[in-house]
């Protein structure tokens, strides 16, 4: 595990998490992260060692929205073990096993702003047993949470970090329904240094106007 904590390129990530990951007994882990932003359509990150026939299998056909693991795990708070020869979703599950991937144990990982991870290890022989698990279920958390931060480093919107501290107060202000003329009373500003904040924040956020600006910025759990 300090060979995880110390990494740094995605090439060394990779290499130690899938050492790593053998060493606990598992041919694959996944971490998929969903990022909050955009609302109707959030972007997801994959960091895997899946057979890359599979990943482009799972993308093309959208599996996401019928995957039982997903559905089963995101309302979960604590490890389930799968089995694949189980699901009602057959081509799903066949084709899966066809690749090697019979048997797991996935956890759901969510933080304060928004993002939220879905980590597996799987294996193609041996069921999980709830004993194992009760071994595991530390070091998937761990496992699960280094690898949901460095998704979300690399998938962060690095203009939300280019916020002043007087944007943020402005657009915390906006968020609470105060006007430009009650924000300035409020910062003792002027009003026209409100609306030069707000218009920063909206660029910076590539919103389209302020509500939008307040809205992504609530998303990534700055306000």
């Amino acid at each position: 595990m300090e060979d995880i904590i110390k990494m740094a390129g995605d090439a060394e990530v990779f290499s130690v998490c899938q050492r790593w990951v053998t060493q606990l007994g598992f041919d694959f882990f996944a971490c998929g992260t969903r990022n909050p932003l955009p609302i109707f359509n959030p972007s997801i990150g994959i960091f895997s060692n899946y057979p890359i026939e599979w990943q482009m299998a799972y993308q093309n056909n959208d599996y996401v929205g019928i995957d039982p693991v997903v559905r089963r795990c995101t309302d979960a708070v604590s490890p389930q073990i799968w089995n694949c020869s189980e699901f009602a979703e057959r081509p799903f599950a066949e084709q899966a096993q066809a690749h090697g991937i019979r048997y797991g144990v996935s956890l759901c990982i969510r933080d304060g702003r928004g993002y939220q991870s879905l980590v597996t290890f799987a294996r193609q022989e041996e069921p999980c047993r709830a004993m194992e698990l009760l071994e595991l279920q530390g070091m998937l958390a761990m496992f699960g949470q280094l690898t949901h931060a460095q998704l979300v480093r690399q998938s962060q919107c690095p203009d939300v970090a280019s916020l002043t501290s007087r944007e943020l107060e402005v657009l915390k202000w906006s968020a609470e329904g105060k006007t430009s003329a009650e924000i300035a009373q409020i910062m003792d500003i002027k009003v026209r240094t409100v609306n030069f904040h707000v218009d920063n924040c909206v660029l910076k956020l590539s919103a389209s106007n302020k509500l939008h600006a307040v809205v992504k910025a609530a998303r990534v759990g700055i306000l």
